[in-house]
């Protein structure tokens, strides 16, 4: 029975109560009311104990996801991102959304947790409607549909070319020290990169200051 219903019941007893003349009779319906009174606490506490559940659940924090792989066809550039699990999950759990230079992957409640993945400023550009995503067995493969078939991109985004381009010192500035347009080249990249690519600049950065030392 609702609570609206059984709040119904009480105060019709409480009309009966006024009526009654009877001290057995009137002690009845004080009981009668007294039960029905407590089980409308109980479905309040439940129901107050429920909603705050839900709350709880609605505050999952994303955990960032940091490693993929990508390989690409003459139509596509393809990510394959590893998620124990995944496959278990209602497919409304996993959303992709692209635009013509970035994909932006959600993992909804996998054990608790929720999952994403953003990667901004691909090299090219993509077909947003033909480019999707599918579930596989711990396996989460997204397909970039490139808007030029047949181009080959020599990195996934235009931070990772710049890196591999100032690895090559391509970027170097003539006039400038070195080292010095390095640091400001790299710090640049940093606040614009994604969390694999700011990996990638770590990783770049430590290498060049190893061979300053060396040489």
């Amino acid at each position: 029975m609702s609570i609206e219903e059984l709040r119904k019941d009480s105060e019709e007893l409480t009309k009966f109560i006024g009526e009654a003349t009877r001290k057995r009779v009137k002690d009845a319906l004080v009981g009668a009311k007294a039960e029905i009174d407590r089980e409308v606490v109980n479905l309040e506490m439940k129901a107050k104990h429920a909603e705050e559940r839900k709350h709880v659940q609605a505050k999952r924090y994303i955990t960032e996801l940091t490693e993929y792989a990508w390989d690409q066809s003459d139509k596509y550039v393809k990510l394959f991102v590893s998620l124990d699990g995944v496959q278990n999950l209602d497919e409304s759990a996993v959303v992709v959304k692209f635009t013509e230079r970035s994909m932006n992957l959600h993992v909804n409640n996998l054990n608790d947790k929720d999952y994403g993945l953003i990667v901004n400023n691909l090299l090219e550009p993509i077909d947003v409607v033909k480019s999707y995503r599918k579930i596989k067995n711990g396996l989460v493969a997204i397909y970039l549909k490139k808007a030029e078939d047949g181009k080959t991109w020599p990195s996934l985004t235009t931070i990772q070319k710049r890196l591999k381009d100032m690895q090559n010192q391509d970027l170097m500035p003539d006039k400038e020290d070195p080292q010095d347009a390095l640091f400001k080249i790299m710090k640049k990249l940093y606040v614009q990169g994604d969390s694999k690519t700011k990996q990638m600049i770590a990783k770049t950065w430590t290498e060049c200051q190893e061979k300053k030392m060396e040489a």
